[in-house]
């Protein structure tokens, strides 16, 4: 199926194919995309907001060198020259890659110990300082004790390494 022609370049006629007359679904909830089936379209989108020093996601305010490379903000008050294309780091904000990261569903900083939450930029942060799959340090208090460790091997890592707290 298709539309009528249209001129094209050079006064050469152009077939163009006709949109399937379909309404466009309304995102419900966020489920992590906007349109059924695309999950992978958003994690496909997460991985250009990606450090190329860190791996860290770059989220807003979002700086970029002339050339448009972008790192993230921890990374970038280290660097003096961007780790790309070796050209100045400037001032330069990029916002449209900041209206993008708006709509963005980022995975957790811990997803690679089971979290599976994904959250907007404004969300990530917040959540990350309590999810329940961040790293924990050892509780014993005075002790130099440098473990960390998910939630579930606090109470073994006592009993085995602090056995006379654990005795008290």
């Amino acid at each position: 199926m298709s539309r009528p022609t249209a001129s094209g370049p050079k006064g050469r006629t152009v077939q163009v194919p006709a949109m399937p007359n379909t309404a466009l679904p309304m995102q419900t909830e966020l489920t992590g995309a906007l349109w059924p089936g695309t999950n992978s379209c958003n994690s496909d989108l997460a991985t250009y907001f990606e450090c190329p020093v860190c791996f860290d996601y770059a989220l807003p305010p979002i700086m970029q060198c002339q050339s448009g490379h972008i790192v993230c903000q921890s990374c970038r008050q280290k660097l003096n020259m961007c780790p790309t294309c070796r050209g100045p780091l400037g001032n330069i904000r990029n916002l449209a890659m900041e209206k993008v990261a708006s709509s963005v569903l980022f995975p957790c900083r811990y997803s690679n110990n089971g979290c599976l939450s994904t959250l907007l930029h404004t969300e990530k942060s917040e959540h990350e300082d309590t999810c329940e799959h961040r790293p924990y340090t050892c509780p014993c208090p005075g002790a130099s004790c440098k473990w960390q460790g998910s939630l579930e091997q606090v109470m073994p890592h006592l009993m085995q390494s602090h056995k006379s707290i654990t005795t008290l």
